[in-house]
């Protein structure tokens, strides 16, 4: 078993250096800072290839340790495309991204039939059971979950760091009854590999890794909420809320303020947490650091107590907890957003 970590590993490593000397080479999938929620964050050269190196993990996982529904190997080879096209600027229309994204997720739920599960209070329950409810639900959490993954993307360590303290506290706290947690052991090395080189600000993940990356991790997550009565749903939305509300909250805020929803701006918290920080630390890239451990380092500490506490497992302290959670993100929005006025 060890030999099939460690073959991992150095795979992923020559492959990610690999695939980055062939872009500087030839200036493949540097990102462009073009508009102005890349501008402001960062002027040094980065590539998109994080969502590529992924790519090759997953196809190297089904061809070289254990073989994954080939529908699954499709969908995450086109939802990855869909990305890859919009960081080549060959898919640059988010309305249309926004389409291809729902048709490609209805296609993926109708054919494995992927439901969301019931979550033991009757009133949602009672629209949760039927059949055609069930499928839109879980196609606008998939949604929320992959665009809001990709909003929170534009600081180096946070959405990789983010998905990597998932699969560790999946690892640590619940190896026993999870599904195939080989491919969470895997993909818990491929992210280090990739946080090593993001955490230097060379490689990111761009559209396609974070398309890719939060697709795996929201049909992964239903499935193991599905599999197992030992944990709540609610759970698996503790493990998913922030880069869902970062979305969620952007579009309620542009709503109110009349702003178009698809355009991208820099007002969401962890853009605004950076601005804020510039004021203090002039390093760009540790400015980068900071930010994401503190979001990361407050998502490390709610899990840990959390699960240490066995509060996963009554409804009523996770959605206590979800609520919390929520009102620290609006009250740290608004009062960093005030002290950059000043």
């Amino acid at each position: 078993m060890l030999s099939i970590y460690v073959n991992l590993i150095i795979f992923l490593i020559v492959s990610s250096f690999f695939v980055l000397f062939l872009s500087q080479k030839k200036k493949f999938f540097l990102d462009i800072k073009d508009k102005q929620h890349k501008k402001f964050v960062t002027k040094t050269k980065n590539y998109s290839i994080g969502g590529i190196i992924l790519l090759i993990f997953f196809i190297y996982f089904h061809f070289f340790i254990e073989k994954l529904q080939n529908t699954h190997i499709l969908f995450f080879g086109l939802i990855f495309l869909v990305g890859f096209f919009s960081d080549l600027k060959l898919l640059d229309d988010p309305k249309k991204r926004f389409l291809i994204q729902v048709i490609l997720l209805f296609t993926f739920i109708y054919l494995v039939d992927l439901k969301i599960p019931l979550t033991k209070i009757t009133f949602i329950d009672h629209y949760l059971k039927n059949i055609y409810f069930n499928k839109f639900f879980t196609i606008f959490c998939l949604m929320i979950f992959i665009n809001g993954s990709n909003f929170i993307d534009g600081l180096n360590t946070l959405l990789i760091g983010h998905n990597f303290l998932i699969c560790l506290f999946l690892v640590l706290f619940f190896e026993p009854i999870l599904p195939n947690i080989l491919i969470i052991k895997c993909l818990l090395l491929a992210l280090l590999v990739i946080l090593i080189f993001n955490f230097f600000g060379t490689i990111i993940l761009g559209d396609s890794g974070s398309y890719l990356l939060s697709f795996f991790m929201g049909i992964y997550l239903i499935n193991f909420s599905n599999s197992t009565n030992s944990i709540s749903p609610f759970f698996i939305i503790l493990l998913l809320w922030y880069p869902c509300f970062e979305l969620l909250f952007s579009m309620i805020r542009r709503l109110f303020f009349k702003q178009k929803m698809y355009e991208p701006d820099t007002n969401h918290l962890h853009q605004i947490l950076f601005k804020f920080f510039t004021k203090k630390i002039k390093n760009q890239n540790n400015n980068h650091l900071t930010v994401s451990m503190l979001i990361n380092g407050y998502f490390f500490l709610i899990l840990f107590v959390t699960i240490n506490m066995d509060t996963y497992l009554k409804v009523s302290h996770i959605l206590l907890t979800i609520l919390m959670n929520l009102t620290i993100y609006i009250l740290c929005y608004f009062l960093f957003k005030k002290a950059l006025k000043y």
